[in-house]
């Protein structure tokens, strides 16, 4: 049986998207267009820090005032060497104090991928908040783009790593 209210979200964000399109992000946030700090990933499920609901929602501030790290690498959807900036996925997840082994990524496009949360740590991952120094737009990949160093090892090249590396990333649940 699916989880209602999931299906009811998926069907939310395709409608606004459909409706919008590349519209600023608070309109896919639900939150006034005047907001400055509208939310771009939220983590949601049990974890140290979640908020009222079981969940945490940070703007790209708050993602900012995390210990930051960059690396370059290439990717199958870029031209050329990209520098990605952004917070670690551990860095993140400790900042709540969340330890699952296993999550869900959920992509504004309703892009669903579960993944080991061992093999994302040791891939590097880095929530990705600018591309060469810039903020990443929804309509080239971000405001969240979940990446690996692809480039650092050959392992991290393989299906099993780019089938995560999640961009237009809006929301991580905790599955374990």
């Amino acid at each position: 049986m699916p989880d209602h209210n999931r299906v009811s979200a998926v069907l939310y964000r395709r409608s606004v998207l459909k409706a919008f399109g590349a519209m600023p992000l608070a309109w896919l946030a639900g939150v006034s267009m005047t907001s400055a700090a509208a939310p771009i990933l939220t983590l949601r499920g049990s974890f140290a820090k979640a908020g009222p609901g079981g969940f945490a929602a940070c703007d790209l501030a708050s993602l900012d005032a995390l210990p930051q790290t960059a690396f370059e690498t290439t990717t199958p959807w870029h031209k050329g060497a990209v520098r990605f900036s952004g917070v670690s996925l551990q860095d993140y997840l400790g900042a709540f104090g969340a330890a699952p082994t296993k999550i869900r990524l959920v992509a504004l496009n309703d892009y669903v991928v579960d993944a080991d949360v061992a093999e994302l740590l040791a891939g590097d991952a880095l929530l990705a908040t600018r591309q060469d120094g810039e903020p990443m737009p929804v309509s080239d990949k971000g405001p969240v783009f979940l990446v690996f160093p692809f480039d650092s090892r050959s392992e991290l090249q393989h299906q099993t790593y780019y089938s995560r590396a999640v961009w237009q990333l809006t929301e991580i649940d905790i599955v374990a």
